[in-house]
């Protein structure tokens, strides 16, 4: 799993281009812009979508705009309806054309409050309810299928 950093794009490339046979897994939004390009370049591209499920409009994700529990139980409540629409806008597309390579994931951050238990119930609603948003073929190769796939040998 990798986690790039803006602007190594070509690094990130030029890694891929030279391991033809290595499952590369990507996450995080510094590479989001890129990874298209890549799945449609690399059949052994991967991308796990997690915490940019919980996008605020206009503000970043919700956790990292929160520095409390409360604050991100509370944001995510008033903003809930506008977070979902955020994220099948942003990702509904991109999946079911590549609807083999993209998985759900869990990554939060570094606080302590990220895997508290108001966080994790609203983190996994939103997260359910995206899925339910994707295609009926599409919605269990990414909530787990994808994952277990890419995980077995080649």
């Amino acid at each position: 799993m990798i986690h790039p950093d803006r602007g190594q794009e070509q690094a990130v490339e030029n890694l891929i281009q030279k391991n033809p046979t290595v499952k590369f897994y990507f996450h995080g939004d510094e590479i989001e812009g890129a990874i298209i390009g890549l799945m449609g370049k690399y059949p052994n591209v991967y991308y796990s979508i997690d915490a940019v499920l919980s996008r605020l409009p206009y503000s970043g994700d919700a956790l990292h705009v929160s520095g409390t529990e409360e604050e991100y139980v509370s944001k995510v409540k008033q903003n809930f309806n506008a977070m979902l629409n955020g994220a099948v806008n942003d990702w509904k597309t991109k999946i079911e054309k590549h609807p083999d390579r993209f998985t759900w994931g869990t990554d939060r951050g570094g606080f302590t409050w990220h895997y508290g238990e108001e966080v994790s119930r609203l983190f996994e609603e939103l997260s359910r309810a995206f899925i339910g948003q994707l295609d009926p073929a599409v919605q269990e190769k990414f909530a787990y299928q994808n994952a277990e796939t890419m995980l077995q040998k080649s």
